[in-house]
């Protein structure tokens, strides 16, 4: 799986038969529509797709969470790591399963503060 060298839609034809997979980042690949994009080149060219985080809030995770079930890997839990996340949406389970929030959009909601 590449991670740093598949940043772009741009990346993706220069690794076709150089490696197996891709790792997108909605933080740095600029958003949903590229990461989408993104998906559908490396899936024109065979490879293998994981989403992939930084140490982000809720809403970069549950924004990326929506595009989990048209990739092979999904290493979505970055937020577990942030102690004052301001927000609540994504959810992962006991068996590690992704559960989006019911809400509209993201299905992300504000955490009312202290």
């Amino acid at each position: 799986m590449t991670d740093e060298s598949s940043l772009t839609p741009a990346d993706i034809p220069g690794l076709w038969g150089c490696v197996d997979g891709i790792n997108i980042k909605l933080v740095k690949c600029g958003g949903l529509r590229e990461a989408l994009k993104m998906i559908h080149l490396a899936r024109a060219c065979g490879l293998k797709i994981m989403l992939g985080c930084m140490i982000e809030s809720s809403v970069l995770i549950s924004a990326a969470a929506q595009l989990s079930p048209l990739v092979d890997y999904a290493d979505l839990d970055g937020n577990l790591l942030v102690t004052d996340d301001p927000f609540r949406g994504v959810r992962i389970d006991r068996d590690a399963k992704l559960i989006l929030g019911k809400g509209a959009g993201l299905g992300v909601t504000r955490v009312k503060s202290a």
